[in-house]
């Protein structure tokens, strides 16, 4: 059986819709799962439903507390559904099974919490866990619950200390969640005191001559002759849980470093887990990443994925994660997104990608292209210059993307389109409306408007382009760069002195060169004919656009003061408004915790 779908209403940030809807529903599949967002977008929140509502099989303390309640509420309710039950699952929870006629059974649990005050006036919260097909839920006592406990690994922070011999110990907790070590009269647990009260025993007698001798001297002094009381160093006898509080856990090798005891404290939790062939074996892990390595965190996410689709498990995984590299690495079906407070999964046919746009994305989505999982808009462009260029634009016009949670994706010309269905979804889904821009130009190899001829072909290329990527659909907007490409519009702008320098300056050394080049480029009285002659001539000597983009970057900064009004009010460079407009458009701060 699998956790297959989570509904949340008034708990935390996902309050009741006013249709009575549930604030936050979320699908979950067998196997994979990926929670991934921005941050503050509810991950965490999740997460911790889940486990408040099944708890773990470690016995974490977890409580239910007034922050847990929407701003407002005082009634909270997380609903769990479960499906895949085998046959045995099947008749276990037979009395509290959802059976519809054409499909699965399923398995539906609630969780109600309540708000009130006692009869001093103290504040106190009571809840429920009822199972049943929805509207006819009865309590379910404890038993059932244990057997959909779930695993879970938080985001480790010093695991050090939680490896380390003590009251908190993490590996005493995990050693009495296992199976073999249950009950009260386990033989394993006793044979484990016994053999501690010998190692005890043992240990006395090398107390005997340097200790309890000379001990003995002094008693023998100060006691009358009579009472011959007689010192002797004792086994306190201690219970099964507190001998395993005097354990720890660590590699062999001297000064194991913290990401090597984060991976360590992940083994530990983990064998807890797939245990028995009744009830949930899912695992729970919050920021896998957390003080691992790239490369660890390539090889732990891996193992997770192998795991996952060994056919001889029954076995389900959710995570959440904030990193870009875990992301790229991840078949595109374990994603889920959280936008704007909704779910959205990333899988094939859930979105408009082609299938073999999948298979494209499974191989080159690197760790800069996923960071659009993490943002609240995107920018795909087709090269290096615009990809340089843009932060700098948009922070001169006063709308910094870094401030807005906005991404440019450099995806390559002829890659832009597998890229560009991400955030759309398929038919009779619910939208995404993620607002993207796609800033493309118009692909002709030559200036095709000479003395106004080829509009027509202007203007069937331009209603291709915005057709082929979408324009209009949900919230994705397409911007060309017209006549022909984004150099050419810069160069027919408020920017051609500081373009026109950096192509000179990149192709010439001597001073006398640059100036003869500028006079040629000033005799063209035309403003768009002198952009045409500019960019021919950085094409034929094959000038770098990045390095291009880079100087003149660094002009827009030099020089913001005076160009920023300029570029606002320019009508070449209108559509790069528009498209920073547009991703912008959601505004605010990505930061929140």
């Amino acid at each position: 059986m699998f956790l297959s779908k989570v509904e949340l209403s008034n708990w935390r940030r996902f309050s009741k819709k006013s249709d009575e809807e549930p604030g936050l529903t979320v699908e979950f599949s067998k196997g994979l799962n990926v929670l991934v967002g921005e941050n503050d977008s509810g991950k965490t929140a999740i997460i911790d439903a889940i486990k408040v509502s099944l708890g773990t099989n470690s016995s974490d303390s977890i409580w239910i507390t007034e922050e847990d309640f929407s701003i407002g509420s005082k009634n909270l309710r997380i609903d769990l559904y479960f499906s895949g039950l085998s046959e045995k699952e099947e008749e276990y929870f037979f009395e509290w099974l959802t059976l519809p006629i054409e499909s699965q059974s399923e398995l539906h649990l609630c969780l109600e919490a309540e708000q009130y005050e006692d009869v001093n006036g103290k504040l106190r919260i009571k809840k429920l866990l009822k199972a049943g097909p929805s509207g006819a839920e009865v309590a379910i006592d404890e038993a059932v619950r244990y057997l959909l406990s779930i695993t879970y690994l938080k985001p480790l922070r010093d695991a050090h200390t939680e490896l380390s011999a003590g009251n908190k110990s993490r590996i005493s907790q995990v050693i009495q969640g296992l199976k073999e070590f249950s009950g009260d009269n386990n033989p394993e647990k006793k044979a484990i005191v016994k053999q501690f009260q010998v190692a005890f025993d043992e240990l006395q007698k090398k107390f005997d001559e340097p200790v309890l001798q000379k001990i003995k001297k002094a008693t023998q002094e100060f006691f009358e002759t009579n009472s011959n009381k007689q010192p002797s160093i004792g086994n306190k006898e201690m219970p099964f849980s507190e001998i395993l509080k005097k354990l720890n856990l660590t590699f062999e090798e001297v000064g194991t470093g913290l990401g090597s005891s984060n991976l360590l404290f992940m083994a530990l939790e983990l064998i807890l887990f797939d245990q028995d062939e009744v009830g949930l074996n899912l695992a729970l892990v919050e920021e896998i990443e957390a003080h691992i390595h790239p490369q660890a965190q390539l090889r732990v996410i891996k193992f997770f994925e192998h795991e996952s689709q060994n056919n001889d498990k029954d076995v389900q995984y959710i995570f959440t994660t904030h990193s870009p590299i875990l992301a790229a690495s991840l078949p595109l079906d374990s994603i889920i997104m959280i936008y704007e407070g909704s779910t959205y999964s990333m899988g094939s046919g859930k979105t408009k990608l082609d299938q073999d746009d999948y298979a494209f994305l499974e191989r080159f989505l690197d760790a800069t292209k996923s960071n659009l999982f993490f943002a609240k808009g995107v920018i795909m462009v087709e090269g290096d210059a615009e990809n340089i260029l843009l932060p700098t634009f948009a922070e001169v016009i006063g709308k910094p993307l870094y401030k807005y949670g906005v991404s440019i994706v450099n995806v390559g010309s002829l890659a832009i389109k597998r890229y560009s269905s991400i955030f759309l979804r398929s038919v009779n889904r619910q939208l995404m409306n993620f607002p993207v821009a796609i800033l493309t130009d118009l692909d002709f190899k030559d200036y095709v408007l000479v003395d106004g001829k080829n509009e027509q072909e202007l203007a069937d290329k331009l209603s291709h382009k915005k057709e082929y990527f979408f324009d209009g659909i949900e919230n994705t907007k397409v911007y060309i760069s017209q006549p022909w490409t984004f150099e050419h519009s810069l160069l027919n702008s408020c920017l051609r002195e500081g373009i026109e320098e950096a192509i000179l300056a990149v192709n010439y050394t001597l001073l006398s060169h640059v100036d003869e080049k500028k006079k040629e480029w000033g005799d063209i009285e035309d403003g768009t004919e002198r952009a045409t002659a500019t960019y021919k001539f950085m094409i034929d000597r094959k000038i770098s656009k990045s390095i291009v983009a880079q100087k003149l970057a660094q002009y827009i900064k030099n020089n913001k003061a005076v160009l920023s009004s300029k570029i606002k009010e320019d009508p070449q460079l209108k559509y790069l408004i528009e498209m920073i407009d547009h991703v912008t458009q959601n505004g605010g701060d990505s930061f929140g915790v």
